[in-house]
């Protein structure tokens, strides 16, 4: 990969292949989250040994659907939820078999799992080492409690307390936190103080989000019923537009709007969903996107382990797909090239003129087919995506 000044310069790879799974079972489900999950409190979910061999089944259903992925390298697999930290670390390492045996692999593919603080320990990250997992990321919000409290999550003081040496001891190093901020009740101060303590760790990633009004979520009924406030919008743009200096200052690369990382330390497989790579989703509530086709897992775990592989796929649109993903990129990325290989003759013209106004509003800079973001355009950004995708 080319590197400007430390950072990659990110490009099209039409080789490569990406795995998602999702775990849909969580210790509590979140008020916020709109991800598909359910909570099943402390003990292991009672069909999780059927559930992996749905995913093995869904993988080969998949596979015959598109005979030409077996072409292209897994380079890339994430275990995702709902807390796949849940699930049993033997399970795990049977999937990542039977993956191996159905496609090649990369020399040194990224393999992520996503971890609550709850179930975090250092005989888990050990385990996790032993069977190829090579990335970890815990999802911590807050180290508040009433920040916690808010947001409808489990807390055991003992895990969130232990998080740092844990995670600072990890044999794992490709390691990754999520934090949010504009939690009513949480102080700005406050998520600087949880802030800093990762940075002083020095932690490789970081995932900074503000904390969002979704439908559907238990979070957003409660605000309609005024029970619970809405995010507070002027601190998560104060703290937004704050972010990307201060992490500079501690030689973290800004890749995409929520997402740091120190050089060579990017979640590789969430550059695929920002570049038009094409992955499989599998598993409840999952989604995919395979030969320009996406696809959706029904949202219900037991509907999907007795109901027939979904087979309805939708044709994707590159201009407004590449609109969508492609610029919210904060690093480099070969703009010229995605635009030659997606866009048809229609599309093209539009996307380049858009691009030279925004350079010459100074909210971009363009060297040699090379395209990247100004730190101007981020409270911009949602409208300057319409404006291309229009």
């Amino acid at each position: 990969m080319e590197l400007l000044d430390k950072q990659s310069i990110w490009q099209v790879r039409n080789s490569y292949l990406g795995v998602y799974v999702h775990f849909p079972y969580c210790f509590k489900k979140c008020d916020y989250c709109d991800f598909y999950s359910e909570g099943i409190g402390p003990g292991p979910a009672n069909d999780e040994k059927s559930l992996f061999q749905s995913y093995q089944k869904e993988i080969l259903d998949r596979t015959n659907h598109f005979p030409e992925i077996k072409n292209r390298t897994i380079d890339t697999v994430f275990f995702g939820g709902g807390t796949p930290s849940k699930a049993s670390p033997k399970h795990w390492k049977e999937l990542l078999d039977f993956l191996r045996s159905e496609f090649s692999f990369s020399d040194n593919p990224e393999i992520s799992i996503e971890v609550n603080p709850e179930d975090l320990s250092s005989d888990l990250l050990a385990a996790y080492h032993s069977i190829g997992i090579n990335r970890v990321n815990v999802g911590v919000q807050t180290l508040e409690p009433k920040g916690l409290e808010f947001l409808g999550r489990h807390y055991d003081g003992d895990r969130y307390g232990s998080l740092l040496k844990v995670l600072t001891h990890s044999p794992i190093k490709r390691v990754g936190i999520d934090l949010m901020y504009g939690i009513p009740g949480v102080s700005k101060e406050s998520f600087y103080r949880d802030l800093n303590l990762f940075l002083e760790a020095g932690l490789p990633h970081l995932s900074l989000y503000s904390l969002t009004l979704e439908k559907g979520t238990q979070y957003s009924r409660d605000v309609s019923d005024h029970k619970k406030k809405e995010p507070e919008e002027d601190t998560q743009s104060n703290i937004l537009t704050q972010l990307p200096n201060l992490l500079k200052e501690h030689a973290y690369l800004w890749y995409e709007v929520s997402n740091y990382a120190k050089p060579g330390f990017e979640s590789l497989h969430n550059l695929k969903y920002w570049t038009y790579e094409p992955y499989l989703g599998i598993g409840p509530g999952a989604h995919g996107m395979i030969a320009g086709n996406r696809y959706g897992n029904p949202r219900n775990s037991n509907l999907y382990q007795k109901k027939q592989t979904n087979t309805k796929y939708e044709p994707v649109d590159p201009g407004t797909e590449l609109s969508l993903t492609l610029f919210r990129l904060f690093s480099p990325f070969r703009y010229l090239d995605f635009i030659e290989t997606y866009l048809d003759a229609k599309t093209k013209p539009k996307y380049l003129k858009t691009i030279e106004g925004w350079e010459k509003r100074g909210l971009c800079s363009i060297d040699a087919g090379v395209f990247q973001w100004n730190q101007e355009a981020l409270l911009l950004l949602d409208d300057l995506i319409l404006e291309i995708s229009l």
